[in-house]
């Protein structure tokens, strides 16, 4: 009687569970109480709680709620594939920062990468595990406190974990990035854009601010304006930066 009576409590908590609404609210649903202001300068200044999602629940609500994420796209990002073709990029190792629905992560893959994905969401990476090939290392990692051995990197693509960050914080993900990469190796980083009108959601940048924040470790090769690959009807306006790792002099 009492595994019939447990097995019955776990079933109605899952239904529950199922039956919530989804861990993040569309956009006519988001208010500036959800998501504060994003800040127009590059200082270092302490911001509130911008009421940003729980990662560790948001990838354990089910496939279907994980492929309806704002930032959820099947395809490799544009801006990041048009890029290692005009660099004629092929091969190397690469870290997909931040890898979320590890969609980023099974492309490059596909294209010949040997890539590490990680997130700082448990149930992220074991939905990955479980659902995408070996091939692909999946850790589960805290950039600012970081496990991963330095010097190991080609290429870091950070497709919306800088943008999230506390202001303060984003000096020690700089001094991380930098020791992840190996000599001259580079940064494709892809924030919100001050050209984005919208109040709500992540911290925004221009080209100006993302080179004051990393011009002592980096060199800024190129920027550009362009959108944020998702399922929102009206994509968010994005900025794509690509830096290189400055040699260190002797």
């Amino acid at each position: 009687m009492t595994a019939i009576k447990e097995e019955k409590a776990s079933e109605q908590s899952s239904k529950s569970l199922l039956s919530s609404s989804p861990p993040y609210k569309t956009p006519e649903q988001i208010t500036d109480e959800d998501y504060k202001v994003a800040p127009t300068s590059a200082d270092n200044v302490v911001v509130s709680n911008r009421g940003f999602p729980d990662w560790q629940n948001l990838y354990a609500m089910g496939e279907s709620n994980v492929e309806k994420l704002p930032w959820f796209s099947k395809e490799l990002d544009l801006d990041l594939r048009q890029e290692l073709a005009n660099r004629n990029i092929k091969t190397g190792r690469f870290l997909d920062l931040g890898t979320g629905p590890a969609t980023q992560a099974l492309e490059l893959s596909k294209l010949g990468f040997d890539v590490t994905a990680t997130d700082i969401s448990e149930s992220a990476i074991a939905r990955a595990k479980k659902l995408l090939p070996r091939e692909i290392r999946f850790v589960v990692d805290d950039i600012l406190e970081s496990k991963l051995e330095d010097n190991q990197f080609n290429y870091i693509f950070d497709r919306g974990c800088f943008h999230v960050l506390d202001p303060i914080d984003r000096p020690k993900y700089i001094k991380k990035i930098k020791s992840l990469l190996v000599s001259r190796g580079l940064l494709f980083l892809k924030t919100f854009s001050v050209k984005e009108p919208s109040s709500y959601g992540p911290h925004k940048f221009s080209p100006e601010m993302i080179e004051q924040l990393f011009s002592t470790d980096f060199e800024m090769l190129n920027s550009r304006e362009t959108v944020f690959q998702g399922t929102l009807p009206i994509l968010p306006k994005a900025l794509f930066a690509i830096m290189r790792k400055k040699e260190v002099k002797n």
